[in-house]
């Protein structure tokens, strides 16, 4: 009957595709040619060539062997195209009519096994109807295949969707056995990160000088290569799966706008990676054995990280001694180098020019801030004279802090009660699945929000007077000889900011206690050069006496505090960093003391 149809047709060409889902589904294309060639024996025509696109999907228009094909039908090397099926040929009904009127236009049929091969009306609405179930069930495929990974993720709290990173191994799914994949800790490549970690926190070295340090000793990435790449140990340590909590939806697929590659044929459109929104996220909590890296050591090293960037060097030619550290008393901003390179003058300014406090020249202020640290080290009682009421509150905060754990731990219960009376009313096709995602994702970002409250360190201590004085004593030894770079050192260790008013600055800082001092030494390896903030309180910069918590009533915005580090001042760490807070006059040496601020404090 088809033969009869087809009277003028001698020669055939076989297209043939499968994209690489259906090749992990085991289609193989070797089927789909082998059941075409059978075809075109029974019909009796002459195969002239086979076209197979292996890997690649029906909503590409490009194709290498769907454009071979075009350009020999141009040359008229065969009479028709035999296709298995309409999906075959395209998934998108737009690209199926482009390529199966420019066939007929060039004189070709366009023939499908499964379907008749007349030319009539009614053949044609067939194709364009099973064109559009074709594109329908494509659609279909990624919302079920979404739904699914998003349930294994949400409520079986499985790794899935990207590679795993640095640290750990990802052992995919035994389809033999029906072992689910797993995630595990390397233990070469966990010692790894720890020590990564804690060259941050503790040395405070910054990326570039962890790549050195990394080369210097031998270890390679992953992959074996000569050198660690930037990119990648920037999302090393920033990546919060070390600590317990894995982020699942984090990025999202796009066309790039420039790709760069001009490449002929892509398989896949959307090349380019996107950071969605972190409201987005789903955060999923991973268990114990895979945590690599404390919650508070994370979250210091990420405080390290943002003061590394914000004291970068490259960000100015003349390195000036309290660089980000002095803040307007009169609008909160950065005061920021001002320099007069034709005269060698360099002075500190307001970033807004809210021009109610006038500039000041480097020197003036560098003295007067340098003069108050060295007194206060001197005489540590300029210090320690808030100890007494800091043991009070500590005390109470420890009372506090056992009360609030309690409360959590009942809290956490109540949200696991009620995850599963959530998923029992799912089983129950009660709610729907967009609601089990919804409810999934709160409970889910609650969760996190208490493991992260449970997971703050408790409250050390209170810190002795004599631990004051020692700490003090070890500071101030080598004051007199420390270099312009070591004072800068000094300096960002002990102050967090200097609020200047025009005639006289407020210094806010915080004494770190730290039992195993090292020597103060300018080491050119890019270690320390003094001692820092003890650990367990570097979040929290150590204020719990309400007098130096209690922001100043004219430095306005971030609740009184011009850092929004600053802003929030938790007293849950309290106990081995004793917070100071003085006032230094700025004495002018020039005639500029008319242009001095009457800004009242």
């Amino acid at each position: 009957m088809q033969d009869q149809q087809n009277p003028k047709i001698s020669s055939v060409a076989i297209y043939a595709r499968v994209s690489s889902e259906e090749q992990r589904e085991g289609q193989t294309i070797d089927a789909q040619v082998l059941e075409l060639e059978r075809f075109a024996n029974e019909k009796g025509w002459h195969v002239s060539g086979v076209y197979k696109d292996e890997g690649w999907s029906g909503t590409m228009l490009v194709r290498p062997d769907l454009d071979r094909l075009r350009d020999d039908a141009m040359n008229r090397a065969f009479d028709a195209v035999v296709i298995n099926d309409v999906d075959r040929l395209a998934r998108d009904v737009t690209h199926l009519n482009v390529i199966k009127r420019d066939l007929e236009r060039r004189g070709v049929q366009v023939i499908f096994r499964k379907l008749p091969s007349d030319n009539s009306p009614l053949s044609s609405f067939m194709v364009n109807i099973l064109g559009s179930f074709a594109e329908f069930e494509r659609a279909m495929i990624i919302d079920r295949t979404r739904r699914g990974v998003r349930y294994k993720v949400e409520v079986r709290h499985m790794y899935l969707g990207c590679a795993a990173p640095y640290g750990y191994r990802y052992t995919r799914k035994d389809r033999g056995s029906g072992r689910e994949g797993r995630l595990e800790v390397v233990p070469e490549e966990a010692a790894v990160v720890r020590q990564i970690f804690n060259w941050i926190d503790e040395e405070h070295l910054s990326v570039r000088k962890i790549l050195f340090r990394l080369h210097q000793s031998g270890i390679p990435p992953r992959k074996g290569a000569p050198y660690w790449a930037h990119s990648t140990l920037i999302r090393l340590v920033h990546s919060e799966t070390y600590c317990g909590v894995w982020h699942f939806g984090k990025n999202e697929a796009r066309e790039p706008r420039t790709p760069q590659r001009r490449q002929a044929y892509r398989r896949k459109l959307k090349t380019s990676s996107h950071l969605r929104n972190p409201s987005e996220w789903v955060p999923i909590e991973l268990p114990s054995d895979l945590r690599i890296i404390e919650r508070p050591q994370w979250e210091r090293v990420q405080i390290q990280l943002a003061k590394n960037a914000h004291f970068s060097p490259r960000f100015g030619r003349h390195e000036y001694l309290l660089s980000c550290l002095v803040k307007c008393g009169a609008c909160s901003a950065t005061f920021v180098g001002k320099p007069q390179k034709s005269v060698g003058i360099y002075s500190y300014t307001c970033h807004n020019i809210c021009r109610k406090i006038s500039a000041i020249r480097e020197e003036y202020l560098d003295e007067a801030v340098w003069e108050g640290i060295r007194q206060a080290l001197l005489n540590p009682t300029l210090i320690s004279e808030k100890l007494p009421t800091l043991r009070q509150i500590s005390e109470t905060v420890g009372q506090k802090r056992q009360t609030q754990t309690e409360n959590i731990a009942a809290l956490r219960l109540g949200l696991d009660a009620e995850e599963d009376r959530i998923l029992a009313a799912y089983r129950t096709a009660q709610i729907t699945p967009e609601q089990l995602t919804r409810e999934l994702e709160r409970l889910n970002a609650r969760k996190a929000s208490l493991s992260q409250e449970i997971g703050n360190p408790q409250p050390e201590a209170p810190v002795p007077f004599e631990s004051v004085e020692a700490a003090c004593k070890h500071l101030s030894g080598r004051l007199d000889r420390m270099n312009p770079h070591e004072k800068r050192e000094l300096l960002r260790i002990l102050i967090d900011k200097v609020v200047f008013y025009g005639d006289d600055a407020e210094i806010w800082g915080v004494l770190p206690i730290n039992p195993e001092i090292r020597d103060p030494e300018v080491v050119s390896s890019g270690q320390s050069v003094l001692t820092t903030r003890n650990p367990q309180n570097q979040g929290n910069n150590g204020y719990s006496d309400p007098s130096l918590a209690t922001p100043d009533p004219q430095i306005q915005g971030n609740n009184g505090y011009s850092d929004p580090s600053l802003a929030t001042r938790n007293p849950q760490n309290q106990g081995r960093n004793v917070p100071f807070r003085f006032t230094v006059p700025i004495v002018r040496k020039t005639c500029t003391h008319r242009f001095r601020s009457v800004a009242a404090k």
